[in-house]
């Protein structure tokens, strides 16, 4: 089987096919960047994109955003109630769902989408609790938790025999998919997914802790905190039965990914029994 390293470097270098973000995610990058924007700059500029402003009101008024009872009508409405953080969050993030369409390999889209978006919301819970780097927000945090398994759709899509042998190899042999992709593809999706945040422009973190999110030790130090955020709300999520079949089993216990953050067993207990819900948000988020 052969390493994908080169042909990714083609793919990245060409650019062609590659799914693209549109042009109002990176204005709403710049102008949360200036000290004096605030909600009104943010609606303006979301406004501009009639199809993302359909799909931003449609999330804000999923279980995921909205209280019982609440209707948002307008997107001045979505960046009052959610912040014009989480707004950023969220359209980075229908951006990306939407860049990537529904072309369909080996990979159920739908279960995907669940999985990512869940992990997404969890790992943002985790950074709250838990984050080391006030310079990062949990906002941030949850477009990493979100992005994390994006390089599994650019194997399925642009790689697609190299990548039915790797699931096919997982399913003979067991173990771990990113493993398997190291063995056979000589990088896993992680790497592939943060070559493709870098060539978005996203900011470096996202792409770290997107191709470290199975391995936290491997990255910069300053943000191997944030990569095991990361993997941990992926080991909750897959041990809580909203994972990835393709992947395989978690990396590691709940327990012991949780302990290494810094909970006790108390607040582990309390994380678990968060995730049905949490799980059911993400479900109707992406509906």
């Amino acid at each position: 089987m052969p390493y994908i390293i080169n042909g990714m470097r083609d793919l990245l270098a060409r650019g062609e096919n590659l799914p693209t973000l549109p042009t109002v995610v990176f204005q709403l990058h710049r102008v949360l960047d200036d000290e004096r924007a605030g909600a009104r700059d943010v609606g303006a500029i979301i406004e501009r994109d009639p199809s993302l402003t359909i799909r931003l009101l449609r999330a804000a008024n999923s279980a995921a955003f909205a209280r019982p009872g609440q209707r948002i009508g307008s997107v001045q409405s979505a960046v009052a109630m959610l912040g014009v953080n989480q707004v950023r969050a969220v359209c980075i993030a229908l951006a990306v769902v939407k860049a990537f369409g529904q072309r369909r390999g080996g990979l159920d889209h739908t279960a995907f989408w669940v999985h990512a978006a869940a992990v997404g919301m969890l790992a943002r819970r985790l950074w709250d609790r838990f984050g080391d780097d006030p310079d990062i927000s949990a906002d941030d945090v949850y477009v990493a938790g979100l992005l994390h398994d994006t390089g599994l759709l650019v194997i399925e899509q642009h790689f697609p025999r190299e990548f039915a042998e790797v699931l096919a190899e997982r399913a003979a042999n067991g173990g771990r998919l990113w493993q398997v992709e190291e063995e056979h593809l000589g990088m896993d999706h992680g790497a592939v997914g943060g070559l493709l945040i870098g060539r978005w422009g996203l900011p470096p973190y996202l792409a770290e802790a997107v191709t470290n999110h199975h391995h936290p030790h491997q990255a910069d130090e300053k943000l191997q905190g944030l990569c095991r955020v990361v993997q941990a709300a992926e080991v909750l999520c897959t041990d809580g039965g909203v994972g990835l079949a393709e992947e395989g089993s978690a990396d590691c216990s709940p327990f012991d990914v949780l302990t290494e953050l810094g909970a006790d067993e108390g607040t582990i207990e309390e994380i678990e029994a968060e995730l049905p819900t949490l799980s059911e948000k993400a479900r109707q988020f992406l509906a």
